[in-house]
């Protein structure tokens, strides 16, 4: 079985469009328990705020978008990473995961600490940060609905 061809790129135009219509139900489930129903803003909304933004595909389909927000000050820069996917990534991990620790290094580079919230119901997304070394705290509810979300987090050293 031939390896599957995994590019990164910028966002493209249509980019929003091809990701919105095959979000991982995860994905989608956990932008709704942060009080947000309009998928798209969303994802124009993260990308636009983002100083690091890359789409990946794999064989030409879109499998994700994932930026870098900067946040905090000169002095103390913080970074919140985020990634929405389709059905691609977990089909695909195995070479995405080969990718992985050169962008979180470019996160880093950007903003020593790194820290953003994930769905605690975001199994896929919840396995993935711990694996790549991310540090989950214990689940709160946070946001408008008052649903259980882990604060992740990951120090440049």
């Amino acid at each position: 079985m031939p390896r599957p061809v995994v590019e990164v790129r910028a966002p493209q135009p249509g980019d929003v469009e091809q990701l919105v219509a095959n979000m991982r139900d995860q994905d989608v489930a956990e932008v709704r328990a942060a009080g947000r129903d309009d998928l798209a803003a969303v994802v124009h909304e993260s990308i636009a705020m983002s100083q690091l933004c890359w789409t990946v595909t794999v064989d030409g389909e879109l499998a994700c978008i994932l930026g870098l927000s900067v946040q905090g000050t000169v002095l103390a820069p913080i970074g919140v990473p985020w990634m929405l996917g389709t059905p691609l990534v977990p089909a695909n991990r195995r070479p995405l995961a080969k990718l992985t620790p050169r962008y979180i290094e470019r996160m880093l580079q950007a903003a020593p600490h790194l820290v953003n919230f994930v769905h605690a119901r975001n199994t896929v997304a919840v396995h993935w940060l711990k694996k790549v070394g991310f540090h989950l705290r214990p689940a709160t509810p946070h946001g408008p609905r008052g649903e259980l979300f882990h604060l992740f987090e990951m120090h440049h050293v």
